[in-house]
């Protein structure tokens, strides 16, 4: 009688053994059986395994950091290719530090579009070139249509969209054209704030350069982390309900409180992108994340102190709820000009909601705001 563990076990070995020097070089050329852990390890393999199941994708390729991810995506993207990179403005802030600050191959260009224009300039791209979008966006919560923007663009283009804030359980962004979608893991993935993790998925032959450049750049996941991430997915469509529709009550809750001048939320009617969540989420949630402007940043500073169970931190996804002032955090290195240019205001705050009890976050809202 066999039998088989019901969760991965976790491999901490950095190196495997053989029997024979001609079992490792068979090894070293065909990268099979697992031989060292920058390449791979059981572990990591099963729960890659598991995102790919939910992304379905051919691949999926965990690494250290949602950063390492935007990078090695991008990497793959690019190929031998001349670009132009071409990436959305209404992004985060250390994406968009990434793209101005790294030296990229020669001759490969970085541009920013607004949103407002992306159906139009998607149509004039270089078939060489890659596109860079988020959906939800941060801090905004605008939902990007990716299918109607792969019908605008020429052949070749290739789409890296990062969908952190939507997680493959509301949607499966490699479905609406996508080449490749990675996530910060370290959110709604995992899940509970104890793990830092990224990673990057879609189909063959692209993602076998996406490991290429994993394994030379060594960005590779801990088998520790990799477990904890695995726990997590096991758990993400529960925790994706309840947070999507917390936030939307919350929502609702501030839109019609005095102190606040705006809420960014796409389950709200008056939201800009509004029929397209309703048409491409997962029975038209809006993820865990809302934004409110208040006054000023000295009223936001005000607020957020008062708070008393929400948590004053950066990040979201995890089972606490995180609140953050994306002016002077998440978009601290882009400029004021750029932060306006995306509708980043000084009265911007980010709620990233967790799966706390909805009367009780409610309750703290309003007398932090009282």
């Amino acid at each position: 009688m066999a039998s088989r563990p019901v969760v991965p076990p976790i491999t901490l070995s950095s190196t495997f053994a053989f029997d024979t020097t001609v079992e490792m070089a068979d090894a070293v050329r065909d990268k099979h059986p697992h031989l060292y852990s920058r390449w791979s390890n059981p572990t990591v393999d099963a729960v890659e395994a598991e995102i790919a199941r939910m992304e379905r994708a051919d691949r999926s390729i965990l690494c250290s950091s949602g950063m390492a991810a935007v990078h090695l995506a991008l990497l793959a993207a690019l190929g031998d290719g001349p670009g132009p990179i071409v990436a959305l403005r209404e992004i985060y802030g250390g994406t968009h530090e990434l793209l101005n600050a790294m030296r990229w191959p020669a001759g490969v260009k970085v541009r920013h579009i607004g949103l407002a224009d992306l159906m139009h300039e998607a149509e004039f791209l270089a078939p060489t070139a890659v596109l860079y979008l988020e959906t939800p966006t941060n801090p905004l919560l605008r939902v990007v249509d990716v299918a109607a923007v792969r019908r605008r663009t020429p052949g070749g283009v290739r789409i890296v969209v990062d969908g952190t804030f939507g997680s493959p359980y509301l949607c499966r962004l490699l479905d609406h054209g996508a080449d490749l979608v990675l996530h910060s893991a370290t959110k709604y993935l995992g899940g509970h704030h104890d793990l830092v993790a990224g990673v990057v998925s879609g189909f063959e032959p692209l993602m076998g350069q996406v490991c290429r450049w994993r394994t030379l750049l060594g960005p590779t996941l801990d088998p520790a982390a990799a477990y904890r991430l695995w726990r997590g997915l096991q758990t993400l469509g529960l925790r994706m309900e309840r947070q999507s529709r917390t936030a939307a009550e919350l929502a609702l809750f501030l839109s019609d409180h005095a102190k606040v001048q705006a809420v960014h939320h796409p389950s709200l009617p008056g939201h800009p992108d509004h029929g397209v969540c309703e048409r491409l989420h997962r029975d038209g949630l809006g993820g865990g994340v809302l934004s409110f402007e208040v006054d000023s940043a000295l009223d936001a500073a005000r607020m957020v102190d008062r708070l008393e169970h929400i948590a004053v931190a950066p990040s979201l996804g995890g089972v606490h709820s995180l609140i953050t002032w994306p002016a002077g955090v998440t978009h601290a290195n882009v400029s004021e000009q750029e932060q306006r240019k995306a509708g980043i205001l000084p009265g911007l705050l980010r709620l990233a909601v967790g799966v706390e009890d909805v009367a009780e976050l409610r309750a703290d809202l309003d007398q932090a705001l009282g």
